[in-house]
């Protein structure tokens, strides 16, 4: 229905946890188009560390998700 959007993947877990690497491997291939993934950068923890450093990263992720 809408052949020129844009699809955009956001999740606020790291790139390489999460639902995205199920979907990248199982739903991009049936896709007719590029899908942006917008996350935290990969990790081997799921946590920030600080509460700080994740509102910090919260707020880049929502730049990111709705600056595309």
């Amino acid at each position: 229905k809408y052949p020129d959007a844009q699809v955009c993947w956001v999740q606020d877990e790291p790139a390489n946890q999460g639902p995205w690497p199920f979907m990248a491997l199982n739903l991009l291939p049936q896709l007719d188009r590029e899908v942006t993934l917008v996350s935290r950068p990969a990790s081997a923890s799921t946590a920030a560390g600080s509460k700080a450093r994740h509102d910090q990263e919260a707020s880049v992720l929502l730049d990111q998700a709705f600056s595309r």
